[in-house]
């Protein structure tokens, strides 16, 4: 069988998508790629994946520049001629599937993996951009064949909000953590704090520097370390927090393996989520957790067992559970050997990838 993969950026492709690549060509299928830019061109080709590079704005809603996208997607759909088409993420699930259908495509399923600013954010910008999302997504939803959530509260509201029908609805455990590239490793530093996120207001980047400062007054020998490329928030923003040792911020990384080995605690302090890979990878390596009790976030922990669940934006209940896990040093073991187990049995990559393929082949 021929599978079509449009997602946006190229590195996102290579983080999200190459396990579930590697999982098609292993299985005798021919796999090509759409991406948004070329950047990581040549490592998804290495996966043995044909790439097409359609220059986009993953934000942007520009009605020529939409037309453009179109028109290349059905373009190139009707030389490749797939049997399966995969789209990730918002344009992509909102543009492609009535075109890859109209230009010959027999299937077309859908990946929503979180709703983003655009259903988190309000104001009158924001309600303007949701209403045009929401007609895009009702329009293509209709093509789809099957539309892929990642919990149950992001496909109840797509539901309430009439954007798709439930019968076209199948809810996964996110896209799954590589259990034998992310293998559960014994805890060197008990007061190491890691949090690894896009610089988004919508992540908790600010609670998870305000808890770091206040840690810091109360344990001194804490570490706070953060991983994540500049967002809506910059590095100038964070500038304070790591002047005065609150944080010690370590930028973009390929492997993120060695700062999850190197941390006894991972972090996420987010508003909402699909399913937080970076919480799956921690646990998969065998670390505490601590995330807020938001949609996305809550099916990744069981609270005091592998971690903890605080309420969003709630700085102070972040930083009395985070104090609790430095002071005491059996708690962290405990969870983390819970991470791990949990891990095996939610979030294995080769079970849901199997998952996947049997609803799509």
């Amino acid at each position: 069988m021929k599978y079509l993969l449009i997602a946006t950026r190229s590195k996102e492709i290579m983080n999200f998508r190459k396990s579930f690549i590697e999982y098609l060509v292993d299985n005798g299928h021919s796999v090509s790629v759409i991406a948004f830019d070329g950047e990581r061109k040549e490592d998804i080709e290495s996966l043995n994946a044909k790439v097409f590079v359609v220059e986009q704005n993953n934000r942007g809603l520009n009605p020529f520049s939409i037309l453009k996208f179109q028109k290349q997607v059905k373009k190139i759909v009707k030389s490749e001629q797939p049997d399966v088409v995969l789209t990730y993420q918002l344009k992509p699930n909102a543009l492609s599937v009535k075109v890859a259908k109209k230009a010959g495509a027999k299937k077309v399923f859908c990946m929503v993996e979180g709703l983003g600013d655009v259903y988190i954010k309000n104001g009158l910008k924001w309600k303007i951009i949701r209403a045009v999302v929401n007609g895009l997504y009702k329009n293509s939803f209709k093509k789809a064949d099957k539309v892929f959530f990642l919990n149950n509260d992001d496909k109840s509201e797509f539901i309430d909000r009439k954007l798709v029908k439930e019968e076209k609805c199948v809810v996964i455990n996110g896209i799954g953590v590589d259990l034998n590239h992310f293998t559960q490793k014994p805890i060197k530093n008990h007061a190491t704090v890691l949090m690894v996120a896009r610089m988004l207001k919508s992540k908790g980047v600010y609670e998870y520097l305000e808890c770091a400062r206040k840690v810091k007054k109360l344990i001194p020998s804490a570490t706070f370390n953060y991983l994540g490329g500049e967002g809506d928030i910059t590095l100038k923003d964070i500038q304070e927090y790591i002047d005065d040792g609150s944080i010690n911020y370590l930028g973009v990384v390929k492997d993120v393996r060695p700062y999850l080995e190197d941390c006894s605690i991972l972090v996420l302090p987010t508003y909402r989520e699909g399913l937080p890979v970076s919480v799956m990878e921690a646990e998969s390596v065998g670390r505490a957790i601590i995330t807020t009790n938001a949609v996305g976030a809550k099916e990744t922990v069981k609270d005091g067992f592998n971690g903890f669940l605080v309420q969003v934006k709630n700085v102070n209940e972040l930083t009395e559970k985070v104090c609790f896990l430095l002071e005491n040093k059996e708690q962290i073991e405990k969870m983390g050997q819970n991470s791990r187990t949990f891990a095996e049995q939610n979030f294995d990559k080769q079970k849901i990838n199997n998952e996947i393929y049997k609803i799509t082949k």
